[in-house]
């Protein structure tokens, strides 16, 4: 029996074993046979695919800060630039569209970075709303009250259509307590 015939049928029973499809006793049994002795081979294998995973973990955490401070500085250039306005505001428009278009790409893998990628578009649509407000409407509360108010159902629409509860539950807290404000004051 060839080699690579040995390796993918020695990598089934693995699978078996890892998915509990067979009493673990057999699949070490079915191992060693195949094997012929040859277990030192397997343990180097198992060793590199298990230093290639951390990579990858390490490489994941690494992008999620990177995404998260970007997030960051963006939301905080909206408001501390105060002579080129529009710098940061065509800077949000951007981010916001590219981490959107990213994460509709990545909700097909079911990717931890497509959540934080709607959550941080979410906030900066939040902090450009402020801004946009801060610019042309500053003398009108209730427009702000209405910029608020859209985010929050758009936060709302995007929750159920995507099934992201955390946006359905920011959604409904917030009109609850727009709708609670002008109840109560």
């Amino acid at each position: 029996m060839s080699l690579q015939r040995k390796q993918i049928i020695m990598n089934e029973i693995s699978f078996w074993k890892k998915n509990k499809l067979l009493p673990e006793h057999y699949c070490d049994f079915l191992l060693t046979l195949y094997a012929q002795g040859e277990n030192q081979e397997e343990e180097q294998t198992e060793n590199a695919s298990k230093a290639v995973l951390a990579k990858n973990q390490k490489y994941k955490v690494i992008l999620y800060v990177v995404v998260g401070l970007l997030t960051a500085i963006l939301l905080a250039s909206l408001f501390v630039m105060t002579t080129a306005v529009f710098i940061p505001i065509i800077l949000v428009a951007v981010a916001i569209l590219s981490f959107l278009y990213i994460a509709i790409k990545l909700v097909k893998n079911k990717s931890l970075m497509a959540p934080l990628l709607f959550v941080f578009s979410a906030l900066l649509l939040l902090g450009l709303s402020f801004k946009v407000w801060d610019i042309y409407f500053v003398e009108e509360p209730l427009v702000l009250i209405g910029l608020i108010f859209g985010n929050c159902l758009l936060w709302l629409f995007s929750g159920l259509m995507m099934k992201l509860v955390y946006f359905s539950i920011s959604g409904v807290l917030g009109v609850l307590l727009i709708i609670g404000y002008y109840i109560f004051i």
